[in-house]
């Protein structure tokens, strides 16, 4: 272990000048020659900090006192947010503050982590809205009777906070909670752990998953016809254990949502973004990068629902979604008959599965934790001419970059806040075979 690090204890406080902000909920000065994440600190702030972890080469800190805030530094919209809540981190700080530690992020991870150089300048795309935007929320409840709570816990304590609204998610979720509450109180649902909501923007449609502890088996007796007395949830869910597959209880079995002239069905276990008006955004980029070239044949190799293939089959002759997720597969089938989109098909593969295809465009979409090595090689040996990276992860993105440099030169950055309020956004990477 570092020496500087060895001479300091948990508990120790110390004067810190706050000079970035980190992917994290933190920001970054130093005590000594140690690296210091604050939590909750904002880029210019001096604070009164109080070690609270000692690892190899940094440290890990909270603010006991704020000496010298900085001119970033603003009043957060939510009271649960100065109470500890953990659903988002970024709420102290200044919106426009907030855009531009992103593009920095972003600038830095491609920079450190790929070591790209020759970097195109990456256009901005803020938020249409900082708060009110989420149509998707899960929360912890806490208790059931007498009094019913439910809430977010704090990141890495996981601490309980109670709320009883979220100020950045959708209004319409806000208004369904309290029917969460009744129903299950009606149907004495006393050992729900949590549960989550997701709703359509366009149809106003709410969805309820109930989650229960690993063991658990419900047996719930609410029917469809009893969903009238709660008029904002139109369907129920349950779930046992994080990783068990939702069971449907009542209502609708997917809930409708339109963008961009085309209507999706959005099954309870199929990824959506959540931002709606972010989301147009990415499909505004999708078809302009599309219209562009006007490909022969795209891959799109993680394509959920369909939710980037659809809007771009005008602009190729032939589109192939595939994705390893059956159920999303499926209704990215059913999507594209209502829409009558008829040069699009879906396979339930990966990338490394599909064979003989020889594509002009491939779009990557992966999950938080970035694209399968196989998929990366798979891009290399097919070649196409472009490749669109969307990624919600500047770490793993920069990761993945490293495999496809030798072939690809970045052309166009896209960053689009779908995320304010917090340190997450969307990246689009527009790439072209050198």
């Amino acid at each position: 272990m570092n020496e500087d690090v060895q001479s300091f204890d948990i508990g120790a406080r110390h004067k810190v000048y706050l000079d970035s902000l980190t992917y994290s909920n933190s920001a970054v000065g130093r005590i000594g020659d140690v690296v210091t994440f604050v939590k909750g600190g904002v880029a210019g702030d001096t604070v009164l900090s109080e070690i609270t972890k000692v690892q190899k080469n940094r440290f890990e800190a909270k603010i006991v006192e704020l000496i010298s805030p900085s001119p970033d530094r603003v009043a957060p919209p939510c009271t649960f947010f100065q109470d500890g809540c953990g659903g988002c981190q970024w709420q102290q700080i200044d919106y426009i503050t907030q855009l531009g530690a992103k593009k920095r992020i972003l600038n830095e991870s491609l920079k450190r982590i790929s070591k790209l150089t020759d970097l195109p300048d990456i256009t901005l795309h803020p938020a249409a809205h900082t708060l009110n935007y989420r149509t998707q929320i899960r929360l912890t409840v806490d208790e059931v009777e007498p009094e019913f709570k439910f809430g977010f816990k704090q990141k890495d304590t996981h601490q309980f906070v109670q709320i009883d609204h979220c100020q950045i998610t959708d209004p319409l979720i806000n208004l369904s909670l309290s029917q969460v509450i009744d129903l299950i109180r009606d149907f004495q649902i006393l050992s729900v752990k949590s549960f989550s909501l997701r709703m359509s923007k366009s149809t106003g449609e709410v969805m309820l998953i109930l989650i229960y502890a690993k063991g658990k088996k419900p047996n719930l007796k609410i029917h469809t016809e009893d969903l009238k007395n709660y008029p904002r949830i139109n369907s129920v869910y349950v779930k046992t254990g994080e990783r068990g597959s939702p069971i449907w209880v009542a209502g609708k079995h997917s809930i409708t949502e339109i963008c961009e002239g085309i209507r999706y069905e959005i099954g309870v276990d199929c990824f959506f973004q959540i931002s709606f008006s972010g989301l147009k955004t990415l499909i505004e980029i999708t078809k302009r990068n599309a219209q562009s070239i006007q490909p022969l044949t795209t891959i799109d190799a993680h394509c959920g629902i369909g939710t980037f293939t659809l809007p771009i089959a005008k602009y190729s002759q032939r589109i192939l979604g595939i994705d390893m997720h059956r159920n999303s597969v499926n209704l990215a089938i059913k999507n594209a008959k209502q829409n009558q989109i008829n040069n699009a098909e879906f396979q339930n593969k990966n990338l490394a599965q599909i064979e003989g295809i020889k594509a002009d465009f491939i779009i990557l979409n992966p999950p938080r934790t970035g694209c399968w090595t196989e998929d990366l090689v798979s891009v290399t040996k097919i070649l196409p001419s472009h490749v669109m990276y969307i990624s919600c992860n500047p770490t793993t993105l920069a990761r993945d970059l490293i495999k496809l440099k030798p072939f690809y030169k970045i052309e166009n950055l896209d960053l689009v806040d779908l995320f304010p309020m917090t340190y997450h956004f969307e990246t689009v990477a527009w790439l072209q075979k050198q």
